[in-house]
């Protein structure tokens, strides 16, 4: 199974390059041709980026995920109590149930 994963990596990333782009950042890019008509020009994919700011925004990213999914699990956990009551009065049960 980790091999699998490990040749999916591979493939991903088959003819990437380390590049630093005009903003000064670092990027793996990968490389997509010639521009038609941009006179030697070349497209190019943007895999990863190595930045401050690009760091800051996963970390943001993530942890806003984090709050989400801990948002919901509460409003689970406050739904759930309800869902399954064990502690109903007698009043609320028909007596046909009670009888056997």
């Amino acid at each position: 199974m980790h091999a699998r994963m490990l040749s999916r990596v591979r493939n991903h990333f088959q003819g990437a390059k380390f590049a630093r782009m005009s903003s000064g950042t670092y990027c793996i890019i990968r490389d997509l041709g010639l521009v038609k008509g941009g006179k030697g020009m070349r497209h190019h994919e943007v895999l990863v980026t190595f930045s401050p700011k690009a760091f800051l925004r996963s970390i943001g990213r993530l942890s806003g995920d984090l709050v989400r999914a801990g948002k919901r699990r509460s409003l689970w956990l406050q739904r759930e109590p309800q869902r399954f009551r064990t502690d109903v009065p007698p009043s609320a049960v028909p007596e046909s149930a009670s009888q056997p």
